[in-house]
C-alpha cells in the first residue's frame, strides 16, 4: 500500500480539520513519532471501506509478467492511457493497465515514491474512487520518450468524514526503446498546503 510514513501527516491534517478531538494524534509532546503513525494507521483502517470489483481478478499479476508484446506504438499506447484516465480513472482507482508498463516501473507523486502493485493497491485503499473523479485537460501528448497529460481531479480520502480535496497538475510518463513505460510521475501544480486548504467536508 502507499506508504503511511509518508501520507500520515496529510491525512492527520485532514482529520483534525474535520474533528479537533483529533489532534490527539498530532501531540508529539505525549507520543513518539512511531506511536502517531501507529494510531493513524489504527484510524484510517478502522475507517477503511475494503472496494471490491475494481480490479480484474489477475490484473496485479500481470504487474510480475513479461509484456505480452515486444514493443508497443505511440497510437496504441495513446488509446490505452486515454481508456485509463476517463474510463478507469486510474488516478483516483489505481486500475490502470499493467500491460504497458515494465515490472519494474517507479510511480512518484508529490508524496513519496512507489512500486507499481504498491501504488495500484495504495491508491484503491487511500481515495473513494466512486466519489472522486479525474477529468484530462486537453489531449494525452506521445512522443517516442514519453507520454505526457494534464488532469483537473477530486479527491475523496477514505478517512472519516470524507474530506475530499482538488488539485490541477501534469503527469509524464518515461517510455524506453520498445515503447513501455519506466516510470510515472505526478506534477501538482499547487503545493499540498494549498491542497490541503482546498478539503471540503
Amino acid at each position: 500500500m502507499v506508504n503511511l510514513s509518508s501520507w500520515f501527516s496529510v491525512c492527520c491534517i485532514l482529520l483534525t480539520a474535520s474533528d479537533p478531538t483529533n489532534c490527539l494524534i498530532l501531540d508529539s509532546s505525549s507520543q513518539t513519532r512511531r506511536n502517531i503513525i501507529k494510531t493513524a494507521a489504527k484510524r484510517l483502517i478502522a475507517s477503511s471501506v475494503v472496494a471490491t470489483g475494481i480490479f480484474p481478478q489477475d490484473a496485479l499479476a500481470q504487474v510480475t509478467l513479461a509484456n505480452d508484446s515486444t514493443t508497443i506504438s505511440d497510437a496504441e499506447i495513446k488509446k490505452v492511457v486515454e481508456s485509463d484516465i476517463l474510463e478507469r480513472q486510474f488516478l483516483v482507482t489505481g486500475n490502470l493497465t499493467p500491460r504497458i508498463y515494465r515490472p519494474t516501473a517507479l510511480f512518484t507523486d508529490e508524496i513519496d515514491t512507489y512500486q507499481m502493485d504498491q501504488w495500484m493497491k495504495g491508491t484503491q485503499k487511500l481515495f473513494v474512487g466512486e466519489k472522486s473523479e479525474i477529468r484530462l485537460v486537453g489531449d494525452v501528448q506521445v512522443s517516442p520518450e514519453q507520454v505526457e497529460f494534464r488532469f483537473d481531479e477530486d479527491l475523496m480520502f477514505r478517512i472519516p468524514f470524507r474530506p475530499t480535496v482538488a488539485l490541477t497538475g501534469k503527469v509524464i510518463l518515461a517510455r524506453d526503446e520498445d515503447g513501455f513505460i519506466t516510470s510515472y510521475r505526478e506534477f501538482w501544480d499547487q503545493n499540498v498546503f494549498t491542497v490541503l486548504k482546498s478539503a471540503k467536508f
